[in-house]
């Protein structure tokens, strides 16, 4: 697992039903709070059309390649969707990066199934309050096997997006891009974002553009460079919680 995919995650290990059967997980008091200082997450492109209402949707690069990531704020270690109390903006998307939390699939070397894993430094773990991991027989609970389901589903699409990522590269369609906001005079920039370059959509061929449309990439091109118009609607976030 490369940075990018553990950020707030402190002490992974993996679930065993000896290990963990009396382990519960309940809602964490603080709310999202561990999510306050992740200014951007991994992005799974089925998630563009929820995403891209409220996000600016670009690619950044990680140790595996470009990916796919939703900014939650414009300045570096600054997530604007956790409020003060630690609740997720009203009315706002929340990525399956933070919904999975404290959980995470893990490879084993050598080993062809992933591995549900979680984070011990949790504060939502309890011996006595919360969903059951594991019933009396030691076999996954009902609430553990929706946790897997979002799980397997997250991982799959992270990878059907790390395809069409490496197809538009391959398109050399991605272009470099900073991302900034003014506030009284003093201007934040974050670097190193890459976006779709129109110029450069509308010059492919048209048999490589209808295989685009008949894939559904052309979809998810779109609904990104329509999601650039939420790096206003950040500032505006930010403006608001600096006059406060």
């Amino acid at each position: 697992m490369s940075d990018k995919s553990l950020l707030f995650y402190e002490r992974i290990v993996a679930l065993q039903a000896d290990a963990h059967r009396q382990l519960r997980i309940q809602a964490s008091p603080r709310g999202m709070a561990f999510a306050r200082i992740t200014h951007s997450v991994l992005l799974a492109a089925t998630e563009l059309p929820m995403a891209a209402l409220d996000y600016p949707c670009v690619f950044v690069s990680t140790p595996t390649g470009l990916a796919l990531i939703a900014l939650l704020g414009v300045r570096d270690g600054e997530n604007l969707m956790v409020e003060a109390d630690g609740r997720w903006a009203e009315h706002r998307y929340v990525p399956a990066f933070i919904r999975r939390y404290p959980f995470i699939l893990a490879e084993a070397a050598g080993q062809p199934d992933m591995t549900v894993c979680i984070d011990e430094a949790y504060d939502g773990c309890s011996q006595t309050e919360g969903e059951a991991l594991f019933d009396a027989q030691g076999q996954p609970s009902a609430y553990l096997r929706q946790v897997q389901d979002l799980l397997v589903g997250f991982h799959r699409d992270l990878a059907l997006t790390s395809q069409w990522v490496r197809e538009l590269e391959q398109l050399d369609l991605l272009v470099e891009r900073n991302i900034g906001h003014e506030h009284n005079g003093q201007r934040t920039v974050l670097q190193g974002f890459k976006v779709v370059d129109e110029t450069k959509l509308k010059s492919l061929p048209p048999e490589t553009v209808q295989g685009l449309f008949a894939s559904g990439a052309m979809g998810w091109i779109y609904t990104h460079l329509l999601s650039m118009n939420n790096v206003t609607k950040l500032g505006w976030r930010l403006d608001a919680r600096l006059a406060n």
